[in-house]
């Protein structure tokens, strides 16, 4: 876990004066912009509350997860949404018991349904087909008022044909690259002007990242705890070359592995329809990385 990896480190950011670690892959402790897709999420905003489909596509660690932790924090309250990240390892969305559980125990006791709710789905393209059926009866029965699915390829996901249509064309979203300026404002977000690194130096490692944020994070991070490790007070391209090994070479050889030990890793179990296997699970997370339910404030 990144955290517990940082605890043996000794929490090397505390160094620099930063209270968290500014490059944790999580978007909640930096939920309150989102660098390059302003209008994706602006049109997001203006379309729930109209009651629609909507599906945002995008590669892995390009900030889905990020404008769906924007959602959250503009609906939450009202006691009307769920977010709910479809790669789990041990289970599969049961969207009847995720509607159900809005009221909790009693709700599920008496099958008590909530209306009109804001249902946030990420990495949808593991939804089931049956998964997608039930989803399409609830938004008919009104349970369900507007749903936004995030996934890297919307053409290769099991969304039942009424649901593609109810996306249409208007209601499809795909993430743009950022751009180098985007980049360096989106770092610049989590660590202020520190002189410890400059605006090209991160221009530098944007490129050599592969141009994906997630993976940008996690570069940065080494630069920074090399920079601690080595009581660094100024971070040069000569210092790269030691921390990254595969520096010369262009597509990222580790860029695939690492997204995937990620991916891995925010897999938790959380007991709603449990799949069968023989493999014990052997890593969880908190469960409000995966999934989100409100409460009216």
């Amino acid at each position: 876990m990144e955290e517990e990896a940082d605890e043996r480190q000794g929490m090397w950011w505390r160094k620099l004066g930063f209270y968290t670690n500014p490059f944790t892959i999580k978007p909640a402790p930096f939920d309150n912009k989102v660098f390059g897709q302003d209008k994706i999420f602006e049109d997001l905003y203006y379309k729930i509350p109209a009651g629609t489909m909507s599906f945002v596509e995008g590669n892995l660690g390009t900030g889905k997860t990020s404008i769906l932790k924007n959602l959250i924090a503009k609906f939450r309250g009202r006691g009307k949404l769920i977010y709910f990240s479809c790669n789990r390892i041990d289970t599969e969305l049961n969207i009847e018991d995720l509607l159900k559980g809005k009221y909790g125990f009693w709700g599920r006791m008496f099958g008590m349904m909530p209306k009109e709710m804001i249902v946030l789905l990420d990495e949808a393209q593991q939804l089931s087909s049956v998964n997608t059926e039930r989803i399409k009866y609830f938004f008919d029965q009104g349970n369900i008022k507007s749903v936004v699915f995030t996934g890297t390829d919307y053409s290769n996901t099991n969304l039942h044909q009424s649901i593609k249509e109810r996306v249409g064309q208007d209601g499809l979203f795909k993430i743009k690259e950022l751009g180098e300026d985007q980049a360096v404002a989106l770092m610049r977000n989590r660590i202020g002007n520190t002189n410890l690194i400059s605006d090209d130096l991160i221009k530098k490692i944007w490129h050599l990242s592969g141009k994906n944020p997630r993976r940008l994070l996690q570069r940065l991070d080494r630069v920074f705890r090399y920079a601690v490790e080595n009581m660094e007070t100024v971070i040069k391209e000569e210092h790269l070359s030691k921390i990254f090994e595969d520096m010369k070479h262009k597509p990222d050889p580790v860029l695939h592995s690492e997204l995937k030990k990620d991916r891995e890793e925010k897999k938790t179990p959380f007991k709603l329809q449990k799949k069968k296997s023989k493999k014990p699970v052997k890593k969880a997370v908190k469960k409000e990385d995966n999934v989100y339910s409100d409460e009216e404030e």
